[in-house]
């Protein structure tokens, strides 16, 4: 992925965190090394997906354009790696992105 991509793509990430959970809320960032490539990981403490398919592109259900998940999905895709969503350990959002080791 080049560098200004995942830039723009963590950059959405944590820009859903701020602007989709209350001031205060605990949220973490983790990248981790993973079979054939590495996971990042953007969790928080907030109030979870607010609309039944935060995927969708241009509807987030929480008064936003609901585009930084599909920039990072994008990202990822673009790549040949995936994003998955999930309920945090915390109760709240979890974005797993998967993005595969580099080729030559």
């Amino acid at each position: 992925v080049p560098a200004d991509e995942l830039a723009a793509c963590v950059d959405a990430l944590l820009g859903n965190v701020f602007a989709h959970t209350p001031e205060g809320v605990s949220f973490s960032v983790r990248l981790e090394p993973a079979e054939g490539g590495a996971l990042l990981t953007v969790a928080d403490a907030g109030p979870g997906f607010a609309t039944s398919d935060p995927l969708q592109r241009g509807a987030s259900g929480a008064g936003s354009t609901g585009l930084g998940l599909d920039i990072a999905r994008r990202t990822a895709e673009s790549a040949g790696g995936s994003l998955s969503l999930r309920t945090s350990a915390a109760g709240g959002a979890g974005v797993i992105l998967f993005l595969p080791a580099a080729t030559s």
